[in-house]
């Protein structure tokens, strides 16, 4: 019985997650269909941990990345951001995007994106992140986590 609610557990949180970035191209990504799972590195936090940043949910990947994955990848990131608030920033070998999405489920949603080249033959490091929580920009997201 208790294997039966552990399973069922799993799979309700499971589904939870899987439709947190339900209606965004990046969701491609985080279901393992651009980059193989085994190459992401995939971090997700709910609940009290998250409270003093006044978010209820942390999802991030971070992967290296060939040339045409990064460039596929900023194009969906790009599609995304479309009609939404978006600032980014390209400096050198860096690219940084943070967008804030449209509110879902009475929630506010951030998606972030940063990749960086370190050298021509090197493969790029990427990293994605969705949240969401009740802070109502990413500004204030930012001056939160400065703080800490």
């Amino acid at each position: 019985m208790k294997r039966l609610l552990l399973s069922l557990s799993f799979v309700l949180c499971h589904l939870t997650f899987s439709v947190a970035q339900t209606g965004l191209r990046i969701n491609d990504l985080f279901e393992g269909r651009i980059i193989p799972r085994e190459r992401m590195v995939e971090t997700r936090v709910r609940g009290r941990t998250l409270a003093k940043y006044q978010l209820t949910f942390y999802r991030s990947l971070r992967f290296s990345a060939s040339t045409e994955e990064v460039a596929r990848l900023r194009r969906i990131i790009d599609e995304d951001g479309r009609g939404h608030h978006a600032t980014g920033t390209e400096v050198g070998q860096s690219y940084t995007i943070h967008i804030q999405l449209s509110p879902q489920g009475g929630k506010n949603r951030f998606l972030c994106y940063q990749d960086v080249f370190e050298g021509k033959k090197k493969p790029c490091e990427v990293m994605v992140i969705y949240m969401e929580g009740t802070i109502s920009d990413i500004n204030k997201l930012e001056e939160i986590i400065n703080k800490k």
